[in-house]
């Protein structure tokens, strides 16, 4: 005998999933036409350790896959078009891809840049027609294409989404998802389906068949969420954005091509990552009420320093000083990788008006009006342009 659902599972519900397809990838298109039909690859300089963070369907045909190392993917792909990310770009399209689901419920819980649940369940719409008038709307509004995933519950729509790339609409159903693999449930990744297999469990079905206590007996209990999803239970309601909790630290990372040493060589990266940082606080409407210095050494082990601020800040300047007076302190060898972090956020209309000076300030809102139009790297300070030019 099944036990019950976790307590507060809904039922009758409709739940859609918006995925963009290839959506770093298809921006970059758009301003380039060009560039549609080839080999698209959106990551950073291959010159340096930089990973690719999409791609288009040229590319994955090739066997390309984000996350992948940018120098794997150009030898997959050799006559691929490497691009530059662009967050801001993509963040802008993302804001008008919202201003469309928001148009019909404001029942929306984006999950990542390039994905959102919606919860249609009091809709009066049939859901696969809502999922291809969204679909069209997108399309018209931004010339992108989103796949939607259809489903009584987030686990299904995320499934159907994945099968009904790309440009598709699917509707999955518990009994729908019998023969896909083990990988194919969120949250089970290759170290735990490699655990299943190892026990003879390849697909859904055959989870199925294993009661609740031999789940926990193999996985914990992790075991016991998965014999849940593996029949297609999943109670987790969708949230709306505007009841999200906000950030609790905007960051930025580096890592070099080689390791570095020498404050001439690693303060320019450190200039840049602090006005990206400074730029996404004001953007966002934020300021941090400390800063923190991330570094990894060449054993690959991560290190952190931190400053608490006398009041909080959001601008370049004051947390680049803090970084390179802490950078100064703990920094005695080769380094791989730095990251800044703007901690112990709070909405930015907390900040004291400055009784003299504020110069910066008026500087750094003319160049986030810059770089909006034209890119992170239009107009960027000395400090930073040893970083920019690579």
């Amino acid at each position: 005998m099944m036990p019950d659902a976790p307590a507060g599972a809904p039922s009758g519900r409709a739940i859609l999933h918006i995925d963009m397809d290839a959506y770093f990838a298809s921006v970059e298109i758009l301003g380039r036409p060009e560039l549609a039909g080839r080999p698209v690859i959106v990551g950073g300089n291959p010159a340096f350790r930089s990973v690719v963070s999409s791609c288009s369907y040229e590319a994955k045909a090739l066997g390309v896959r984000s996350g992948m190392p940018l120098l794997q993917a150009l030898r997959l792909a050799p006559g691929a078009a490497v691009l530059e990310a662009d967050q801001h770009k993509y963040s802008s399209y993302t804001k008008r891809i919202l201003g469309v689901l928001l148009e019909i419920t404001h029942r929306i819980e984006p999950v990542s840049i390039d994905e959102a649940f919606l919860d249609a369940s009091c809709l009066p719409h049939d859901p696969v027609r809502l999922a291809m008038d969204i679909q069209r709307r997108i399309l018209e509004r931004t010339g992108l294409w989103a796949s939607v995933g259809v489903g009584p519950n987030k686990l299904l729509a995320k499934m159907a989404s994945k099968k009904a790339k790309p440009r598709g609409i699917r509707m999955l159903g518990p009994d729908d998802i019998l023969g896909f693999g083990v990988e194919s449930i969120w949250g089970v990744g290759p170290g735990t389906a490699s655990i299943l297999r190892g026990y003879g469990i390849g697909t859904v079905a055959d989870m199925r068949r294993l009661q609740l206590p031999v789940l926990r007996l193999m996985l914990g209990s992790a075991g016991e969420a998965l014999y849940f999803l593996s029949r297609g239970i999943d109670p987790r309601e969708v949230r709306p954005f505007c009841e999200e909790e906000a950030p609790k630290s905007i960051s930025h990372e580096h890592t070099f091509i080689r390791d570095v040493t020498l404050p001439s060589e690693y303060l320019p990266a450190l200039a840049l990552l602090a006005q990206k940082v400074g730029r996404r606080a004001r953007d966002e409407g934020f300021a941090g009420g400390s800063v923190s210095l991330k570094y990894r050494l060449p054993d690959l082990s991560h290190h952190s320093r931190t400053r608490t601020l006398g009041s909080p800040t959001d601008q370049d300047q004051i947390i680049f000083h803090l970084v390179e007076e802490m950078a100064a302190e703990v920094l005695r060898g080769p380094v791989r990788l730095l990251g800044i972090a703007l901690g112990d956020l709070q909405p930015a209309s907390c900040l004291q008006l400055e009784l003299f000076g504020g110069r910066e300030r008026g500087v750094n809102q003319a160049a986030d009006m810059v770089r909006r139009k034209y890119g992170e790297k239009a107009v960027t300070c000395c400090r930073a342009l040893s970083a920019v030019r690579h």
